[in-house]
Formats: structure tokens, sequence, C-alpha cells
């Protein structure tokens, strides 16, 4: 009984039955349908005028708000007679519509739950693949133009034999190469970031080749490069703290997901489901 009482989903179960039963108590008869008052108060008005102020950008005058109070009555009374005529039975945007507004109460309980670092750290050791670094490249490109060379590749062979054994900062890049909308130097890039820039002929073919120094000529959507390669910086977990952030949301998710299968479970007992099938 004592490892139960400490166990967070208990708690939550707890919390949510008694918040549910506070809706309850608040809200009789979920409006009391069959009661022909309707009430308008304050809270209202209030509810109105920023709704208006948020598509408007200024508060209602008066006979706007008049307005807008007559059509809040008018959509109650077409609420309650539909509900009278039972029109939201069998009606599947009603049922995803009520549905998904339960998944949001669940979620508001399992978003009042803190985690500790404890909870937090085991969390993090649990997914250690959802916090990984991917691999970045640091590189400079030298651009050979199919448009003005009538032999691009040729040519930067040449050039590779030229300045194999030159460290890049020996290497003048824009003399050698041709004009290029890009710069020259990228610096700590990982495989998307490239593939977006320079394509995924270019991106794959780098990555692959992965080793510090110069590149057998590589081939873009734009033409031909020379690539030297000049820092690699290797997958690798990140800390915790830099990504303590995420594993926060992370773990909320998770408990979010949890909260609501369980909650979905102890809610199932209550009720007989009888398939009648052909």
């Amino acid at each position: 009984m004592q490892k139960l009482w400490k166990e967070p989903l208990f708690h939550f179960l707890l919390i949510g039955g008694g918040l549910f039963l506070l809706y309850s108590f608040i809200n009789p008869g979920v409006e009391q349908i069959d009661n022909n008052v309707i009430h308008v108060d304050n809270s209202d008005v209030e509810r109105l005028v920023k709704a208006y102020q948020l598509n408007w950008n200024m508060p209602p005058d008066s006979a706007s708000l008049t307005k807008l109070l007559e059509e809040e009555v008018k959509a109650e009374v077409f609420y309650r007679e539909a509900l009278r005529m039972q029109l939201d039975h069998n009606d599947e945007i009603i049922r995803r519509r009520l549905k998904q507004k339960y998944e949001f109460l669940v979620k508001d309980l399992a978003d009042s739950q803190q985690a500790s670092d404890e909870d937090l750290k085991r969390f993090y050791e649990e997914h250690p693949d959802w916090y990984q670094a991917p691999t970045k490249l640091s590189f400079t490109q030298i651009y050979f133009s199919p448009d003005k060379r009538s032999l691009p590749l040729q040519d930067a062979l040449n050039t590779l034999e030229e300045i194999s054994n030159l460290p890049i900062n020996g290497v003048n890049v824009r003399e050698i190469g041709d004009p290029f909308h890009l710069q020259s130097f990228f610096a700590d890039r990982d495989y998307n970031d490239v593939r977006q820039l320079l394509g995924q002929d270019f991106a794959k073919a780098i990555f692959d080749q992965a080793a510090e120094g110069w590149l057998a000529p590589v081939q873009s959507g734009y033409g031909i490069h020379l690539v030297y390669l000049s820092a690699i910086q290797r997958e690798h977990k990140q800390p915790f703290n830099t990504v303590k952030e995420r594993v926060i949301v992370d773990w909320k998710l998770q408990q979010q997901q949890l909260y609501n299968e369980r909650l979905y479970e102890n809610l199932l007992k209550k009720y007989e489901v009888v398939y009648e099938l052909d």
C-alpha cells in the first residue's frame, strides 16, 4: 500500500477523479439541458469580449456587444434543441471533438506533474537515440562550372593532382575555381544542412568519404566540386544538461500518453462492450 501511495500515476488518477467530480458539481447535468433557463453572466461577456479583441484588435462597442450576446443566446438555444433531438448521436465529427476535449483535460492533468532530476536523467538514459548529435563536417569547396568548362571533371582532377599535398590555407580557392552563388567554407554542417544547400548526391558523397583532407571530385546539381574536409565531429550523445529542456518536453509527452492509456483502461472497466456482429 505504501508503494502504491508513492506511485505518481496513482496520484494522477486520484487528482483526475477529483477534478471530474468537481467539474460535475460545478456543471450539474452538463448545463442542465432540461432546464429552459439560459444564464448569461459576466464570465460569458468577458469571453466574448476577449474573442472579439483577438479578431479585431479592439474592444466591441455596445451595439457589437449586444449582437455578440444575441448570437450567444441563439447558439445556446440551437445547441440545447439539437441535444433534445439527439442530433449528436452517431455523429463522427462530434464524437471526435468530444474525445479531443476529454484528452485535453487529461493533458492538463499530466502537465501538472513535475519530474525530478532523477526521473529526467533516468528517462534520458532510457532513450539514448533521442539525444544523439549528428555527425557534422567543416569543409571548403572549389567549384568547377559545366557552363564555363568543356571538361569540368577533368579540370578538377588535374587541379587535385596539383594541390593534393598542400594544406587548405596554402590554396587560393577563389583563383582556382569558378564563381559560385554559395560560400566556399562551411562550418559544422550536418547531413541535412548539406543536402539542402548542395543536394543529396553531394551530401552522400562527402559523408561517405568522411576523412580529413582532400576528397575525390564530388558532383552536385550545379557541377563538379573539389572538397577539403578540415574537421569532423562524429555522432555523439549530447550531455544531459545540454538537452534537459528537450528531455522535460519528451518526458511530459510520454506521461500524457501513459496517463491516457491507464485512464482509458480504468474507465473501460465501467462499461460492458457487446459486439453484435454477423
